[in-house]
């Protein structure tokens, strides 16, 4: 194999595990389950124009639609958002989609760079040095990003939305049924939660790698 298809191969799994990871884990917070998890924590806020059974409802069935598994009509039939917020959650909608075309298409791409720097024993130990660079990417970043949201999780929060919605689409009211539904705490909870998961994920590949590495030594 030419070197520089290697460096690349092994600069795919260092790079690209990182990505692959979080959003693997963004499908275990997007789901009623987690919603009810959060909703069941002590002192967890509770809404104002909603009772406890209306507001799971319908905050489930919106997780539902930006998950693509429920039609706009339906979603719309709700009839607990005002047009402001409805256009937003079609604007997650639609990221959402995009980020799961993204992560299929990533974990190809990172499944064929395995394969063929396992495929010839030349290369095959490179195949250890890019997950163990993907491993210490993952927790630094994530590890730095935790820090950062502990200490500046609004900084976090609006810098996320300026970057994935126009101008200032995702503000709401506390009134409105968005903030309702998925108070700030929710989201503070979720990011700490999503970096977490992603650095424990990143130490069992690298335990997984490390252990290889000794059983062929």
């Amino acid at each position: 194999m030419p070197r520089g298809l290697t460096n690349l191969l092994v600069a795919l799994l260092v790079i690209g595990i990182p990505p692959f990871l979080v959003l693997s884990n963004l499908y275990v917070f997007m789901t009623p389950s987690y919603l009810d998890f959060e909703y069941g924590k002590p002192g967890f806020p509770k809404a104002d124009r909603f009772d406890d059974a209306d507001r799971r409802a319908n905050a489930a069935a919106s997780i539902e639609y930006v998950r693509g598994n429920l039609s706009f009509e339906h979603f719309k039939a709700l009839g607990v958002y005002n047009e402001r917020e409805i256009k937003h959650m079609v604007d997650v909608r639609e990221l959402v989609a995009k980020v799961t075309v993204f992560h299929a298409v990533e974990g190809v791409l990172l499944l064929i760079a395995l394969i063929a720097l396992a495929w010839s024993r030349t290369t095959r130990a490179l195949v250890a040095r890019g997950l163990l660079g993907g491993t210490l990417l993952t927790l630094a970043l994530f590890g730095a990003l935790g820090l950062f949201a502990v200490i500046e999780f609004n900084t976090l929060f609006t810098a996320f939305h300026r970057i994935f919605f126009e101008g200032d689409s995702w503000r709401f009211d506390y009134s409105d049924s968005l903030i309702q539904f998925y108070p700030l705490p929710f989201w503070f909870d979720t990011a700490v939660a999503l970096v977490v998961l992603t650095m424990i994920e990143a130490l069992a590949v690298g335990a997984i790698v490390w252990w290889w590495q000794r059983q062929k030594s």
